[in-house]
């Protein structure tokens, strides 16, 4: 499926095409295939021209999982499907955001996407007409929701105490050592739902602004 110059995987990376992976990385690993046939028999389909298997050969190199030009798996399966559990993590997160479409919904949008009017959204960054984002706006949102939800990103900030940003108070209070830091905190907790503790957190740092500006600095 393609909407303006994106195209759309068929089947989602689980189960169908994580499955498939598995069995060809079970039987190949990585080596160069020449009997596509046998390959296609292999993940349930008749031949090499089945219209089926042609779809999945194209959702897997879609998905970064087959090379562009040749029946072999890429390191990127290898690690789907027989890495650590790090690795496997890892090698989701990037299959997913291989897909040109999701990585662009996904800067915008993070794991959730708009519930009204996404039409909108998608018209703007395909550049389709009205027309067609309205079409394709509801099967497009479900087929993202389905794979992003697999995403996990380990956050990981830098903190100071309170005591040390101000110098003026004893709490041990944790707090990031940047704006971009809160802002990726904030942007989090917005994505998540987490409104009213987004803005606790927001009026806090307005506080301590606040009371280092209102504060006579020693000496004065």
């Amino acid at each position: 499926m393609r909407i303006g110059s994106y195209t759309i995987p068929d089947l989602r990376l689980f189960p169908k095409i994580y499955e498939a992976v598995k069995l060809i990385y079970e039987n190949y690993q990585l080596e160069e295939i020449e009997d596509e046939d046998a390959v296609a028999r292999l993940v349930g389909h008749k031949s090499a021209n089945s219209g089926a298997w042609l779809s999945k050969k194209a959702d897997m190199r879609l998905y970064g999982l087959l090379e562009p030009r040749t029946i072999k798996l890429t390191p990127l399966a290898e690690k789907l499907t027989y890495g650590t559990e790090q690795e496997k993590q890892e090698a989701i997160n990037k299959a997913v955001l291989n897909v040109p479409l999701w990585k662009e919904l996904y800067s915008k949008f993070g794991v959730e996407l708009p519930e009204s009017n996404f039409w909108v959204q998608l018209q703007r960054i395909t550049g389709v007409t009205a027309l067609e984002a309205q079409k394709y706006a509801d099967s497009i949102r479900k087929a993202y929701l389905e794979d992003v939800k697999h995403i996990k990103v380990e956050r990981k900030e830098t903190k100071v105490s309170a005591k040390e940003v101000s110098g003026k108070t004893s709490t041990e209070t944790l707090i990031p050592t940047s704006i971009e830091a809160q802002a990726e905190i904030v942007k989090g907790l917005v994505i998540q739902g987490a409104y009213k503790i987004a803005k606790d957190f927001i009026d806090f740092i307005e506080s301590k602004a606040k009371t280092q500006k209102e504060t006579p600095e020693k000496g004065n």
